[in-house]
């Protein structure tokens, strides 16, 4: 995001100079690194043939959320809705002989 911008709306809308770094990146591909992990980088045709074409290449972790079938969903729900449970009771109970109730 541009400087003074956490977002674009009607008020604060997205400007031409806005793209100004990714136009400059483009036309000089310089190598980016951040934390460790590439925030920008250039591929060569045989890097991205030895990957099988992966355009995944970033290094940047990321995490896929696993979808499941909704019996075993709602199994998960009630197994982990009960072990809050369980520790709230427990909780209420401990505060309850501290105040001797």
């Amino acid at each position: 995001m541009p400087k003074g911008y956490k977002h674009f709306s009607k008020t604060k809308p997205m400007k031409l100079e806005h793209f100004d770094d990714a136009i400059n990146w483009w036309n000089n591909k310089e190598n980016i690194k951040i934390d460790g992990f590439d925030k920008a980088r250039k591929y060569s045709i045989k890097e991205i043939v030895e990957n099988n074409y992966n355009l995944d290449l970033c290094g940047i972790p990321h995490f896929e959320e696993e979808i499941l079938p909704p019996k075993e969903l709602i199994e998960n729900y009630q197994k982990e809705r009960a072990e809050l449970d369980a520790k709230i009771d427990e909780t209420l109970k401990e505060i309850k002989d501290i105040l001797g109730i």
